[in-house]
């Protein structure tokens, strides 16, 4: 069963790059929505190798496997798309976005705090290592999407238009973690089943919404 979970993420994600592809690469974009859409293609790349292993072995390998590069990939997709010049547009780096920048620090704690219960559990292996490299990621990217959730807006409706995006993608780091929780502590499969079927929504409204929000910009 958790051969078809994997191979219906590795679909949803294949449809979401397809999409992604077909409205931004043909023509000129934004480098911030292609830096995305590249996002889940290495999801969609990541969820192919799990299926294969799946399929191969009829289990997953404990510690690293390829798949893991997948997820790391994508996550430092989105985290590029939003460091740099995108929050350069909304924080200027005076004291007035302090409050913000302190609440935003909420989402890489909170991963990094499960990260640690994780550790203190299961001890310091190969496993927990691996894992805890994929949250350093998730953690990261999470950090910006909260902040762009709950940051003032700029001129134009810059952030306001993305915030959708940026609400999936921060409900998409997370629901990974629940995924890698149900794997740690054998969740019955009906949780796996809830957190894949989250998952595939997530991934197939991706470009979706971001191409509603960035149309915005040039309207």
């Amino acid at each position: 069963m958790f051969l078809y979970l994997s191979l219906a993420l590795t679909v949803s994600a294949g449809i979401g790059f397809g999409y992604g592809l077909y409205r931004f690469f043909r023509n000129k974009s934004a480098l911030y929505v292609q830096m995305i859409v590249l996002g889940v293609g290495c999801t969609m790349l990541g969820r192919l190798f799990t299926t294969l292993l799946y399929l191969v072995n009829g289990e997953i390998n404990e510690g690293f496997n390829v798949g893991m590069l997948g997820i790391i990939g994508s996550f430092l997709f989105f985290f590029s798309a939003n460091f740099g010049q995108m929050d350069s547009i909304v924080d200027d780096g005076s004291p007035k976005f302090r409050k913000t920048r302190i609440i935003a620090l909420a989402a890489p704690l909170t991963v990094g705090l499960i990260w640690c219960a994780l550790a203190v559990i299961f001890g310091i292996n190969s496993s927990s290592v691996w894992i805890g490299i994929e949250m350093l990621f998730l953690a990261l990217a999470s950090y910006f999407h909260l902040k762009h959730l709950i940051i003032d807006d700029v001129s134009h409706g810059l952030i306001r238009s993305i915030r959708s995006y940026n609400l999936l993608s921060l409900g998409y780091a997370f629901l990974c973690i629940m995924e890698v929780l149900a794997e740690c502590f054998s969740f019955p499969f009906f949780c796996s089943l809830i957190i894949c079927v989250l998952e595939c929504a997530v991934l197939l409204a991706f470009v979706p919404v971001l191409e509603r929000g960035v149309k915005k910009w040039t309207t």
